[in-house]
């Protein structure tokens, strides 16, 4: 893998950058060096890390951070966390039970027919759109009576790139996948507008060696088992006669 970054050397004490990426795509194939061919080329690398960031629970992009306060008679939050894509657990303050995730349907439903009001223990996820980017939006049953802290984690998306030297928002011991996805796309061509070739078996081989590499902490790390002869038995012991 090494070969690929020959085109281009990574910042010391940073990561690769778009014009590193652009550098290596046009290594490989890429051909339009019009304004709008790199225009083109930029949205492409961009869209293939984010293909790339919902390949695997990388830990990198899972966030703990969340928070908002609840406000009486209200029961829809847009979440303000930025490039946010999926919401996991959401806790009350004063409850050591998490929230119940419920569908739209059902949320709509409760709302509509039963209408209660008290302390939230339920919550639907509403996507949305404003001004052509995304929004996540809670929304709670029961609406709120008064005011208390939510928490909640998240997932969100790799930050774009637009200028040369902007630094993929990926982590450096794994640039080696974003070349790797790269090459992939460029190989199926033009077919391959929504990278559908990242999602076959051999590139997911990669991206499961890449996400045992990354040794997220809630994943253990298993060492090699030691053995005490003392502790052997007799029939745990084999002999072969000749």
């Amino acid at each position: 893998m090494a070969n690929y970054y020959s085109q281009g050397t990574l910042i010391a004490g940073g990561g690769v950058t778009l014009s590193q990426l652009k550098t290596i795509c046009k290594y490989h194939g890429w051909r339009d060096n019009t304004t709008d061919g790199e225009a083109a080329l930029t949205r492409f690398i961009n869209d293939t890390i984010c293909i790339l960031s919902t390949l695997a629970p990388w830990p990198e992009y899972m966030k703990r951070d969340g928070t908002f306060a609840t406000v009486a008679s209200t029961d829809e939050y847009t979440l303000s966390n930025a490039r946010i894509d999926r919401v996991g657990v959401v806790e009350r303050e004063n409850s050591t039970l998490p929230l119940t995730e419920i569908s739209i349907e059902d949320w709509q439903h409760k709302k509509r027919t039963i209408g209660s009001t008290g302390t939230p223990m339920e919550y639907a996820v509403e996507k949305g759109l404003a001004g052509g980017a995304s929004t996540v939006k809670l929304l709670l049953y029961p609406e709120p009576s008064g005011a208390e802290m939510l928490y909640y984690s998240y997932f969100r998306k790799p930050a774009e790139m637009s200028a040369g030297g902007d630094v993929a928002d990926w982590p450096n011991a794994r640039a080696w996948l974003i070349s790797e996805a790269l090459l992939s796309r460029l190989a199926a061509g033009k077919k391959d507008v929504a990278g559908f070739s990242l999602h076959s078996a051999n590139f997911m081989q990669k991206v499961y060696k890449a996400l045992g590499d990354a040794r997220p902490s809630y994943i253990p790390i298993k060492g090699r088992p030691k053995y005490d002869n003392r502790d052997i038995r007799i029939r745990d012991t084999y002999w072969s006669f000749s």
